[in-house]
């Protein structure tokens, strides 16, 4: 077992010049003064990077990285269909699609294929295990430097995409598994977005990038403090696979409970079937003129421009209270007609219905919880959406949603229905926490390791 020891932390005394110095110090190192003193710390050296222990050093990443050629394919240029040919990876995937620092081709199946009428460079490098691909650019200052390493590409032909670079190690002195968290030490990670440039977008440049500066220790610590993370990393995807079991085995068994395919033995007869409007009254938001938007002790009125963001406190704008037909209770059940969440269906919190949705008030004889997760399953999600008209957006009225033929049990079989998906939801709920925490322990105590303020026993 790897034993860890604590080392001493560095001590910054400073004059009157304490919000100065931390300025200098979120840039990636410490302007000194002559009011400011840096005391000396045992086995610890001071670079512009931060402090290090002494035996660390903190190289150019062309010193220590060759750059591999990279493409600038589109999406369009990608899919998923093809069974064989050249995979592509996208800085888009990056940020979102690969949890792991480390992909691995045995696992992820996520990782698309560059479309065969597309004709590739002579002089193109193809990726082996080990390599890093970076995102050179991001919508915000935290995606700035994202990286995975690649591993078991065992024969596969692979590249690196739009909006990456791609680094292979020239010197034999990173370990795999390692070579992915040097981009992610908190040191780095701060000194990165010195050399950001944008406003939307932030990029970094290549000759930017090239004189980079990394933090790494000695091999063999390298080694120990991958092999460290590494079994992190294979909790935290055991738990992730869990949660996808789960929500899989959940999604069928609503389908399942929502379609009376499967039924508990207490309960027999046959489901009642009707049109969703013989159990429901509709009503249509509306537009409020911005001249009636008042305090925010007022009833809230949420707004179209921020219908994705549906119940959230920052994007609510307050009416007067007069429209009573129009306001909504936290019991009643909405969905939006227009936009990318059309047919989707939320439910209420208190407040003016905006015009682009209607409320959904249930008649005696139907639960709103029941109804509430008739309409959120796939299946009826799929109806919803064959009423809907195209024209710069999906729409769809509350006069077709009330058209669908829906079957419903009495209230007690509901209830039980209710009962059984509630606590799935439950079970989700702490599976999520759970994975939560195993992704913070790890984040603190990977801090610690990369930076030196732990070290690992060789």
């Amino acid at each position: 077992m790897t034993k860890i020891v604590k080392s001493n932390l560095a001590r910054i005394q400073t004059c009157d010049l304490e919000n100065k110095t931390q300025i200098a110090l979120d840039r990636g190192g410490i302007q000194t003064c002559d009011p400011v003193k840096i005391e000396e710390r045992t086995g610890y050296k001071h670079t512009k990077l931060g402090w290090i222990p002494q035996e660390w050093e903190t190289p150019r990443i062309d010193e220590v990285f060759d750059f591999l050629s990279t493409n600038s394919l589109s999406r369009s240029q990608l899919n998923y269909e093809t069974e064989d040919g050249v995979y592509n990876i996208h800085y888009g995937d990056i940020h979102t699609t690969y949890k792991q620092p480390i992909l691995d081709f045995d696992i992820e199946n996520r990782v698309p294929k560059i479309n065969r009428d597309i004709v590739l460079s002579q002089n193109i490098d193809f990726l082996k295990d080990g390599d890093l691909v970076i995102a050179d650019a991001s919508e915000d200052y935290e995606g700035v430097g994202e990286a995975i390493e690649l591993k078991n590409i065992n024969g596969k032909k692979v590249t690196s995409g739009l909006h990456t670079f791609a680094f292979r190690d020239k010197t034999y002195e990173t370990a795999e598994g390692f070579r992915v968290y040097i981009f992610r030490n908190l040191l780095v990670k701060k000194a990165l977005k010195t050399i950001a440039t944008g406003s939307k977008v932030y990029g970094i440049s290549k000759g930017n990038i090239q004189k980079f500066r990394i933090v790494l220790p000695p091999l063999p610590e390298q080694q120990k403090i991958a092999a460290i993370l590494s079994t992190w990393d294979s909790a935290i995807a055991k738990q992730q696979q869990l949660i996808a079991a789960k929500q899989e085995f959940k999604k069928g068994l609503m389908q399942l409970l929502l379609t009376g395919k499967k039924r508990f033995p207490e309960f027999e007869g046959n489901w009642e079937t009707s049109k969703l409007g013989n159990y429901c009254q509709f009503t249509q938001g509306v537009q409020i003129p911005y001249s009636e938007q008042i305090d925010e002790e007022k009833k809230g009125y949420i707004r179209y421009l921020y219908i994705r963001d549906f119940f959230s406190n920052d994007f609510k704008c307050y009416v007067t209270d007069c429209y009573p037909s129009k306001i909504m209770e936290k019991e009643d059940l909405m969905m939006v007609n227009t936009g990318n969440t059309a047919g989707k269906v939320f439910k209420g919190t208190r407040g003016v219905l905006s015009n682009n949705a209607f409320k959904i008030s249930t008649k005696k004889g139907l639960s709103k919880e029941f109804l509430y997760y008739l309409l959120s399953s796939e299946f009826t999600q799929l109806k919803i959406q064959r009423f809907f008209n195209y024209g710069g957006q999906p729409h769809v009225g509350h006069k077709n949603v009330a058209r669908i033929p829906i079957s419903i049990p009495n209230l007690a079989e509901q209830k039980k229905i209710i009962q059984i998906i509630d606590n799935f939801k439950k079970e989700s709920r702490n599976m999520d926490e759970s994975l939560n925490q195993l992704k913070n322990q790890k984040k603190g105590l990977m801090q610690l390791l990369l930076t030196g303020e732990k070290r690992v026993k060789i």
